[in-house]
């Protein structure tokens, strides 16, 4: 059976590409376009570990702080005051690069940017300061819902895992799963993918990594989300 993708993820995909351009050729960088994305910052972090990312995020205005343990890091994002900040490992594979970059810009589209537009759409741009923390919500804005499960100041997306990187809580493996789906499909969009054009999903995986250099592991993550 073919999976096709959520509605969420088409959505949020779209809206990215809209925002910062015709999407590059594959193998997609997504280095090329993200300048043109309003409120991100991208910094290259050679041999990022937990440390370097708190200093960094500091250094930005991300409140962060300073972890128990230390460990390597891919890639990880911040956000504050409505601006995110992304930081990756460029010593890694170009293929490592590619899918970190993708995964971490999936963590600021659907954690960060789309919960902010909601709240402001639904409750107006001083609601925005609720998620801040810069004020406790009204009444009004706490029985509008929308506040409801949305995370209320700085946005971390490393720090609930174990010293081996591994999700701690079951908030947190959902917010990595997601994130990567939106990431297959920012890199190997379902359409151009085309699942659908063999049933041999190790010719599937071969296609993720060579036409759209996805690394195996996360090549054959998505084969199995594809083709089920």
């Amino acid at each position: 059976m073919i999976a096709r993708p959520k509605v969420w993820v088409t959505e949020l995909a779209g809206r990215f590409w809209a925002e910062v351009g015709a999407p590059p050729p594959f193998p997609r960088d997504l280095r090329a376009v993200l300048c043109w994305s309003q409120g991100l910052h991208v910094a290259e972090v050679p041999n990022l570990t937990l440390a370097t990312a708190a200093e960094h995020f500091a250094r930005h205005g991300v409140p962060c702080p300073a972890p128990a343990e230390n460990r390597p890091l891919a890639g990880c994002f911040g956000g504050h005051l409505g601006v995110g900040v992304i930081l990756f490992d460029p010593t890694l594979t170009p293929a490592e690069v590619r899918f970190t970059l993708a995964h971490e810009v999936a963590h600021f589209l659907r954690d960060y940017q789309a919960p902010r537009r909601k709240v402001e759409a639904r409750l107006g741009s001083r609601a925005l300061e609720v998620l801040d923390g810069q004020r406790p919500p009204t009444v009004n804005e706490r029985f509008a819902g929308v506040l409801r499960g949305v995370a209320i100041g700085c946005h971390t997306h490393f720090l609930d895992r174990d010293r081996r990187g591994r999700a701690l809580t079951d908030e947190a493996r959902e917010a990595e799963e997601a994130a990567d789906r939106l990431a297959f499909e920012l890199l190997a969009p379902f359409d151009a993918a085309n699942p659908g054009a063999s049933s041999d999903r190790a010719a599937l995986v071969l296609r993720l990594t060579s036409d759209f250099g996805l690394p195996p592991a996360e090549a054959a993550k998505y084969a199995a989300v594809l083709v089920r």
